[in-house]
């Protein structure tokens, strides 16, 4: 039998290569920006800035849409599913190699992150310095602000598994639906199913936007800590739920496609 780490190297092999062309064509896409700004009118560390941010938002969502994209065409494809593992193991390598892919990219964001705050460090701590004096209460310490960071990164990964939890299964259920319908019922079972991740792809990244918002929260006031904590569980719960339903359904109703 096949084991977890090998199948993990095979399946995030595609997705690196996915990603680095996302980030390369992001890197572009940031020199473009800034040398038609630099021609056309005045360019400076914060403008800089906000085309920095203005491009990672882009990045995140174009990420999460091609890793779904990838993650799906692996749970159908004979090269995939015809090797010898436990459907769990299949369907856990692929998912973990998803999250790590995406890991990657906000990596790589968070290096550009670094380079945008060095260059505008005066101005960080100028808004540092208001933000005290507005919130007099509150304390910007180093370990609050470390605490509210690393609720955001635990927040984003935690929706973005339940977003790839929940259109894995919506796919797998449109799969085996699929079985049982005729030619023209699959292609609107298709056309239903399109609809529907896309709606919730959106709904993932308005809530998300919520969330990380709330999140900020814990720099004031850490009784929240205990009702974000909750809230991260509960979302790795029903994305558990969904997982071993899909499981199921990769084991008993879902066919592959001949390559």
């Amino acid at each position: 039998m096949t084991s977890f780490g090998k199948l993990f190297k095979v399946t995030i092999n595609e997705k690196f290569k996915a990603m680095n062309f996302i980030l390369l064509i992001d890197l572009i896409a940031i020199a473009v920006t800034s040398i038609w700004v630099a021609i056309t009118g005045t360019l400076n560390s914060a403008v800089f800035s906000s085309i920095v941010f203005s491009w990672s938002s882009i990045v995140y969502l174009v990420a999460f849409i091609r890793l779904s994209v990838l993650q799906e065409k692996t749970f159908t494809r004979d090269s995939y599913r015809l090797i010898p593992i436990g459907d769990i193991k299949f369907y856990l390598s692929n998912l973990a190699s998803t999250v790590v892919s995406f890991l990657y990219v906000f990596v790589v964001q968070v290096v550009l992150y670094g380079i945008v705050v060095a260059m505008n460090w005066h101005d960080v701590k100028d808004i540092m310095t208001y933000m005290k004096l507005m919130n007099p209460g509150t304390e910007f310490s180093a370990m609050n602000i470390t605490l509210a960071g690393l609720s955001v990164v635990m927040l984003t990964l935690a929706m973005t598994v339940l977003g790839w939890t929940t259109i894995n299964l919506i796919h797998l259920v449109g799969r085996a639906a699929g079985n049982f319908l005729p030619s023209t019922g699959r292609k609107a079972l298709n056309v239903v199913m399109y609809i529907l991740v896309i709606w919730l792809v959106l709904r993932v990244v308005s809530f998300l936007n919520t969330q990380i918002g709330n999140s900020m929260s814990l720099i004031s006031n850490s009784n929240d800590t205990l009702t974000f904590f909750l809230n991260v569980a509960a979302f790795l719960v029903v994305a558990a739920v969904e997982a071993a339903v899909s499981i199921y359904l990769l084991n008993r109703w879902v066919e592959t496609i001949t390559e």
